[in-house]
């Protein structure tokens, strides 16, 4: 038995400050909530469509307007507006930060609404360059969508910069309600829309989630707008056109980090085109599938990769910027191995449960079982990579935290290019799976990398005793994952329905008592510190 206790006791208390903390509770919250809403939009829409063309359509469709979104209004601008956001505060200007809020969502709404234009008339021949095996129907239907769906970036963009605001001024409560209610208003359209009006009725949905989405956040603003004297401030259009928000110091320096940062987006945005290519050239379903386990794979990351990097992020910087460069190394480290020991045996029981999973989550009306086989074969190859898209969320943080927007473009880009290659070599061999563990290997490539550059300029230091720790967390994890696919093999009926789901239960369930059991005998900090966590917010809540 290896005894990581004390030299890790350290580690582990630094893995979330109380701040961190609270905002990483309420981002966690929201992100589970999401993403059990997540399931259930993709559930209603898949016992709609099914894997069948409708579904292969809508994921194409959604591909456009979601890049456009993600390179002008996504990460990209949450991860540069926040550090700008606490300079500008610190000044004790009120008006300055409310005309530096209104500066940047002009501009962003602005190119935005140009980008979408852009990209509704050129629809149809950018179908055709992204999914270039769908036959002509298939086409036809995708352009229809992605047309309608030009609208909801230019409004996800005015909600990104309230986003930016609100959590830069540690506001997590609304941006955390926003997604909640996007998720609702599909919903809303594939259980009801879509029965009358087909993918139609799908994307009217989709847009009323979008304006969910922004109007949930507009009543935290006025604080942001408000005067030292309490009063709101109106801004004329004068202190926010583009020709005095390109002239403002601070906007120009947000589109300077944003920039390398827009850049990195794009290698992601890059990479799920490209799997779009491949995978429509599988033929039928191909597409679907790949986004149906991406999604699934999407839970676990949501919840343990990206609420945790994105609640330290103003943590993170604000160290940085006052010269707190152990406090510094100390949380990144924390975190990057609290968010190990979540993933690693989360991607273990994706890959073990892949079948019991996709069958509860997906599996009825139009979404048969052979659409539940050849998506569990896809999701267990997507797991493989969980942990390194994990780590990259927090890794990634802390160079932004630095200022550094260049080296995860660098190293994103080096990523891609090595999961391209290998995600055609494997799908000639393998099919759609190949194209899921090129993915995988790729970002893993990508998280050892990242993590090597941050230890020489961020001191972040892996230490000897990392090392014992982390075969603590393969142990404990093989444990679980021995009993949980011996119990599966055992008991997995040929049923659905209620039945499926309870079994489920029972699995999930064992996997958290064996992990847990393993990690309080094994000593892992981490657990400590989670269950601290939790008894403190269960002892306030009383």
């Amino acid at each position: 038995m290896i005894d990581s206790r004390d030299s890790d006791a350290e580690a582990g208390g630094e893995a979330l400050g109380a701040g961190v903390g609270r905002a990483a509770a309420i981002v966690v919250a929201s992100i589970l909530v999401s993403r059990v809403l997540g399931f259930v939009r993709q559930a209603a829409i898949n016992a709609e469509f099914g894997v069948g063309p409708e579904a292969d359509a809508w994921f194409a469709a959604f591909r456009i307007p979601d890049t456009i979104f993600m390179l002008l209004a996504g990460g990209a601008l949450l991860s540069a507006v926040i550090p700008v956001y606490a300079e500008v505060k610190a000044r004790g200007d009120r008006q300055a930060l409310a005309q530096f809020v209104g500066r940047i969502g002009g501009l962003v709404a602005g190119a935005t609404a140009v980008a979408a234009g852009v990209g509704a008339l050129l629809a149809e021949p950018l179908m055709r360059v992204i999914a270039p095996g769908f036959p002509e129907a298939t086409v036809v239907l995708a352009t229809d969508a992605a047309r309608w769906l030009m609208i909801s970036p230019v409004v996800l963009a005015l909600s990104a910069v309230a986003k930016s605001a609100l959590q830069a001024e540690r506001a997590f409560a609304l941006p955390a309600l926003s997604p909640l209610l996007y998720n609702l208003g599909i919903i809303a359209g594939a259980l009801g829309l879509a029965r009358v009006f087909g993918l139609t009725g799908l994307v009217w949905g989709t847009l009323i989630g979008t304006g969910l989405h922004l109007l949930v956040q507009v009543p935290g603003l006025p604080s942001i707008l408000r005067g030292s004297d309490g009063r709101a401030r109106r801004l004329a259009f004068t202190a926010w056109h583009p020709g005095a928000a390109l002239a403002d110091p601070d906007v120009r320096k947000v589109i300077r980090l944003m920039v390398p940062r827009m850049l990195g987006v794009a290698v992601l945005q890059a990479s799920l085109i490209y799997i779009n290519i491949l995978a429509s050239l599988q033929g039928p379903s191909a597409v679907a599938v790949l986004n149906n386990a991406f999604l699934l794979m999407l839970l676990p990351l949501g919840v343990f990769g990206m609420a945790l990097g994105e609640a330290a992020l103003p943590d993170l910087a604000h160290r940085w910027i006052g010269g707190e460069r152990a406090a510094f190394a100390r949380r990144v480290r924390g975190v990057g191995r609290l968010v190990l020991f979540l993933s690693i045996p989360a991607a273990v029981v994706l890959a073990v449960l892949a079948e019991p999973i996709v069958t509860v989550a997906f599996e009825r009306h139009a979404f048969d079982a052979r659409a539940t086989e050849l998506t569990a074969s896809a999701l267990r190859l997507y797991a493989v990579g969980l942990a390194g898209h994990a780590a990259v969320e927090v890794l990634v943080r802390g160079f932004f935290a630095m200022h550094d927007t260049r080296t995860p473009v660098a190293v994103g880009a080096a990523s891609l290019a090595l999961h391209m290659v290998l995600s055609w070599a494997f799908s000639l061999v393998m099919g759609n799976p190949g194209i899921a563990l090129g993915l995988s290997l790729g970002v893993l490539v990508e998280a050892v990398i990242l993590a090597a550059i941050l230890r020489r300029r961020g001191g972040v230091l892996v230490r000897g005793d990392d090392a014992r720790w982390l075969l603590n967390i393969a142990l404990a994890t093989a444990l679980m994952g021995a009993a949980v696919g011996g119990l599966r093999l055992a008991t997995w009926p040929e049923v659905d329905g209620w039945a499926a789901a309870g079994w489920l239960a029972a699995y999930l369930t064992t996997a958290l008592v064996v992990y847990v059991g393993a990690a309080r005998v094994m000593r892992i900090p981490e657990l400590n510190e989670l269950v601290g966590r939790i008894a403190g917010k269960l002892r306030r809540a009383e």
